[in-house]
């Protein structure tokens, strides 16, 4: 009984340092909530302080009544509540997030996020455990190493994926268009992100990746389009935004304005704070030749910075647009080190930003001029990547001295082959399935292949040749960046989403109502 007493004094003192802050910021909120007042705040704040006075007081374990940890969960709690991107980083995770930043830490290769209260994937990493694995981006990871997510905060999800290097984790996996969850067990590996990767198309059309924007992106870029340049004048160029998850908002608006017209805006945000009304405009400098083709290749995993970059292109009417609809996340988080922590932060969302045409495509996504649905896989040929098959044959093949050439093929013996390899070692496979695709299992298999013999280098850029979304990228840049009629009748353009636009509209609207207790 000794203890509340005390515990009480310590919390009537967080709460008076409390109300001094808040009297501070009175002023800078008076014109959101203008009948809220400090004495409001800390009327609130009661209950919390008798909950945590009770639990600190009575809860039977006592060894998890530490304060600091209650108010760190109490904390993660209420940032919770905002939206998926935003957080509360106790020291440990503002470290963590700190050395993301540098370019290389330890995982499985995957950008997550909360979506629909779920743990989501919002893209997998190109080249990394996670992708070579097949994880796609919207897969909804709902088990790790059979502990359920659903309570899981991303910070939680975060430590549990990562672990030493050479250890496995196993995530089960559950996929749009397929009956049952799935389970995938992945190695661990350090994580090196490689922003740009660049290759010359035939035809002297260019193809540059972004996987994401870090660091030096923009100058990156430009380098690898001069690069390609140099190797031969150029007549168009593809840019590869699929898969990736954004990143530095100034990285994305310096991509973004090396192909645009002086003093047109890029992209602006807004903001309840006057400082987080932005609007960047194209400078004058170095840009890519107007009078050649753009292609943009974007997917659902293509979010945030990429989406800048694709919705600025596409409102100037400068690039092509092909793909799937994007992610749609169209908010910009700011990191805010917390004064008088341990060296704690907030990851907080402070502003939303707009394409050039004044839309906000955050929850929406950015629909693609010319919709590519991506090859929808069978059960059994998804049984049989989550097994990594396609890299395990190869590796078999390699060791019986097999002769491994760019431009070699694959031949209906090795075939035969890889399905009697898989059917020893993968469950409950369809042998019909897998021949259904085929041509996709034999792409990864060569792919597989010029990895073990030749190189992670060579079997990317192979991989981007062979991709049937680089082919349609070429057509559409050697007829002038026109799409074709014959591919129009292939691929039939989706009318944009207008129930989804006007139902964000109204959310917007409802968001800007004052609240019931403030109104007179």
């Amino acid at each position: 009984m000794n203890r509340r007493p005390s515990f009480l004094t310590v919390a009537f003192m967080l709460i008076t340092l409390s109300v001094v802050s808040f009297t501070a910021g009175a002023v800078t909120q008076s014109n959101n909530n203008p009948k809220e007042t400090s004495e409001d705040v800390y009327k609130y704040l009661n209950p919390f302080v008798d909950a945590l006075a009770i639990i600190r007081e009575k809860y039977v374990d006592v060894d998890k009544t530490n304060p600091k940890d209650l108010i760190y969960g109490a904390l993660q709690g209420m940032v919770a509540t905002l939206d998926p991107f935003s957080q509360f980083m106790p020291p440990e995770d503002y470290k963590e997030m700190q050395t993301e930043t540098s370019g290389k830490f330890g995982g499985l290769g995957i950008e997550i996020a909360l979506k629909d209260d779920r743990l989501t994937v919002i893209s997998p990493i190109e080249g990394t455990p996670a992708d070579r694995a097949g994880i796609k981006a919207g897969d909804k990871i709902v088990k790790i190493n059979d502990e359920k997510t659903d309570m899981m905060t991303i910070n939680d999800a975060v430590k549990r994926l990562r672990g030493k290097i050479g250890t496995k984790v196993t995530i089960t996996i559950v996929r749009e268009g397929l009956n049952e969850p799935f389970d995938v067990t992945i190695v661990r590996d350090a994580i090196k992100i490689e922003s740009i990767r660049s290759y010359m198309l035939p035809g002297d059309i260019g193809y540059v990746r972004i996987s994401e924007f870090i660091e030096n992106t923009t100058e990156d870029f430009v380098n690898a389009v001069n690069a390609l340049q140099k190797q031969s004048p150029l007549k168009g160029l593809v840019i590869d935004l699929r898969n990736d998850p954004g990143g530095l908002l100034n990285e994305a608006v310096g991509v973004s304005d090396y192909f645009g017209e002086d003093g047109k805006t890029i992209v602006s945000t807004e903001g309840r704070s006057v400082n987080q009304n932005q609007v960047f405009h194209v400078t004058e400098g170095d840009k890519f030749d107007k009078k050649k083709p753009v292609v943009v290749m974007v997917n659902e995993g293509s979010a945030s910075g990429a989406e800048i970059v694709a919705g600025a292109l596409k409102d100037w009417k400068r690039g092509v647009l092909i793909g799937t609809k994007t992610f749609g996340k169209g908010s910009v988080q700011t990191i805010l080190p917390l004064d008088n922590s341990d060296g704690a932060a907030l990851r907080l969302t402070m502003a939303k930003y707009f394409t050039p045409n004044h839309i906000c495509i955050h929850g929406i996504g950015i629909d693609p001029d010319l919709d590519l649905k991506d090859h929808d896989i069978s059960e059994s040929t998804l049984k049989v990547y989550s097994k990594q098959m396609p890299e395990k044959f190869a590796q078999e093949l390699v060791k019986k001295k097999i002769e491994v050439t760019a431009d070699m093929a694959i031949t209906p013996k090795m075939m035969e082959d890889f399905y009697a390899y898989c059917a020893k070692n993968v469950k409950k496979i369809d042998k019909d399935e897998l021949k259904k695709d085929q041509d996709y299992l034999k792409n990864s298999l060569l792919v597989e292949l010029i990895r073990e013999k030749l190189g992670e280098k060579e079997a990317r850029e192979d991989a981007v040749i062979r991709d049937p979304q680089v082919l349609i990228a070429e057509q559409i840049i050697k007829n002038d960046g026109k799409i074709s009629k014959e591919l129009l009748a292939k691929y039939p353009v989706k009318k944009a989403d207008k129930d989804a636009v006007a139902g964000e509209k109204k959310l917007e609207e409802e968001r800007k109502k004052p609240k019931d207790d403030d109104q007179q």
